[in-house]
């Protein structure tokens, strides 16, 4: 390298730790900046040393590809690769010419409590393994891949036991890494492709990302690799989002579900078998998005409301609101409403509908269910808490039903929100108390009113000594921690004196009345109880 070149260099590349030119062989052929603090040795121990060295393995084939692929006079877009001494790096490059040399930058990405966690990848190829990259689908909705509606190629190497053990365990590793790099090269964003099981890839890209070339790449790869071996083939699909009807951000979240269905999927994975089930597990998801968001703003979501009473009393204590769709059940169209990512648009809608309930009839009070979803999601609180804003005066009247259908991640998060929504007036109820495993944790960590036993251990009430003594413990539990207890699935008088007589206070079910288009309460006393409900509760859950 020139004195010149290295001044044009150093002030090119004066806002980065370090710079390194390496050559067509992958060897570093000069090296500068503040070496021992970022890689913890000089320049001398660098020079002649390949670039593989500084680099963690799982970002070893990414950096080679773009060695390899850079232009003349072309930049390298920074990317975040991790150092093989531990710790992320910005890296970015320069091809001057048509030399075969290229200047790389690496710059040190200091972590703390304030900067968010590097996305989880996979060691062997950088991607990111499945649940950081539906994560990272989540956080993108509204996916901005270029002109047109994103994409989706799953890959899938064919017999790839046969490939390891053809090329052993250095190649194949080899292999991995060149496949990793290929994809994140390609994808939209580095963070958009994804290893979902040994031998399955996938990535989020734009139109002119063509799925059968990227399979003769990885082909190419494994003759580059093992050029006496049998010819190496990946299997590919693609999935167009594009759909009439279908939001750019609604295309997310079916490629989202896609994504999850598939790294769900345990069975054997053959792509060209496979073909028309995808296509046909998109179509019916694309199907069932366009109707939820159709059912939410042409206003055909309906609520029902069940009564929950004073079992001392048999007074009304309020009401649960249930949501009621027009194309299906409520319990599966919200389990597939919080694996799309729309509960938190459903959640909205019955608390603004109710709230024009609480508006009409200042003697009631209303529970919500909020789902551990939308209590996770900043968006929902703010939008929430402009919601109710709107008429202060409610808010006491206003009771939030948190259920965890999909658990809360962030527990001392949610207790903060959730003591927010109780200084300004709301009371919160925890739902479906015992059914899961973090029900302790929760009653624990978040600041509730309310908790409500599932209803499944008021089905077995009398059964069995050791169900009865665990309905005992929990209500006692409460009544230690000063929380009060609410028993659901009430359906006789005799459930009803027992539960009395145990100290729960409140109750919910059809000894007390059914959902019904409108509160309305009569005591028990003044009507017969309908027969004894058969199967699954009525709740939104």
């Amino acid at each position: 390298m020139t004195t010149d070149v290295a001044r044009f260099l150093g002030f090119a590349f004066a806002n980065a730790d370090v710079l390194v030119e390496v050559d067509a062989r992958g060897l570093i052929g000069f090296a500068a900046g503040a070496l021992q603090h970022v890689l913890g040795t000089t320049d001398a121990a660098l020079v002649g040393q390949p670039i593989d060295g500084l680099i963690a393995p799982g970002d070893r084939g990414l950096v080679r590809r773009l060695l390899r692929t850079v232009g003349a006079n072309a930049r390298l877009e920074p990317r975040t690769v991790a150092l093989a001494g531990g710790g992320p790096a910005t890296l970015a490059g320069y091809r001057l010419g048509r030399s075969a040399n290229v200047q790389l930058t690496l710059t040190r990405i200091e972590t703390g409590a304030k900067t968010a966690p590097l996305p989880v990848r996979d060691a062997e190829t950088g991607l990111l393994d499945p649940e950081a990259f539906q994560a990272q689908l989540g956080e993108r909705f509204g996916l901005d891949v270029g002109e047109g509606a994103p994409k989706l190629t799953l890959i899938k190497i064919a017999q790839f036991g046969e490939v390891k053990s053809r090329l052993g365990p250095e190649l194949t590793v080899r292999l991995l890494g060149e496949v990793g790099a290929l994809l994140r090269v390609h994808a939209s964003a580095d963070t958009l492709a994804t290893r979902l099981g040994e031998d399955r890839f996938g990535l989020v890209h734009a139109g002119e990302v063509n799925g059968p070339a990227l399979a003769g790449e990885i082909a190419v790869a494994g003759v580059q690799l093992a050029p006496d071996a049998p010819s190496l083939r990946a299997d590919n699909l693609t999935l167009d989002m594009a759909a009439p009807g279908l939001s750019r951000e609604d295309a997310g979240r079916v490629l989202m579900f896609t994504v999850k269905s598939f790294a769900e999927d345990t069975a054997s994975f053959d792509i060209a078998d496979m073909q028309d089930a995808v296509k046909l597990l998109v179509d019916r998801t694309v199907s069932r998005v366009t109707t939820l968001r159709s059912t939410l703003t042409d206003d055909r979501l309906k609520l029902q409301f069940q009564p929950i009473v004073a079992l001392s009393s048999k007074g009304l204590h309020h009401y649960e609101a249930l949501a009621r769709f027009p194309n299906g059940a409520p319990g599966p169209t919200i389990a597939f409403a919080e694996q799309i990512g729309m509960v938190q648009d459903v959640d909205l809608l019955v608390c603004e509908k109710a709230l024009e309930v609480l508006a009409s009839d200042r003697s009631l009070q209303i529970a919500v269910n909020m789902s551990a979803a939308s209590l996770g999601s900043d968006l929902f609180v703010v939008a929430f808490q402009r919601l109710v804003g709107r008429n202060p005066g409610l808010r006491s009247r206003l009771l939030v039903e948190v259920t965890e259908s999909t658990g809360l991640t962030d527990l001392p998060r949610a207790a903060r929100v959730l003591e927010d929504f109780r200084k300004v007036g709301h009371r919160i109820c925890l739902d479906d108390f015992g059914a899961g495993a973090a029900s302790f944790p929760y009653i624990q960590a978040l600041p509730v009113d309310f908790v409500k036993i599932d209803g499944s251990y008021v089905k077995r009430l009398g059964g069995s000594p050791r169900d009865d003594a665990i309905l005992r413990a929990m209500v006692g539990l409460c009544r230690e921690i000063r929380v009060q207890v609410i028993a659901e699935m009430v359906e006789t008088a005799d459930q009803a004196a027992q539960l009395t007589a145990w100290g729960f206070e409140l109750a919910q079910g059809y000894h007390f009345g059914r959902p019904a288009d409108r509160p309305g309460y009569q005591p028990p006393s003044l009507f017969v109880p309908p027969a004894k409900r058969q199967g699954a509760k009525d709740s939104w859950s």
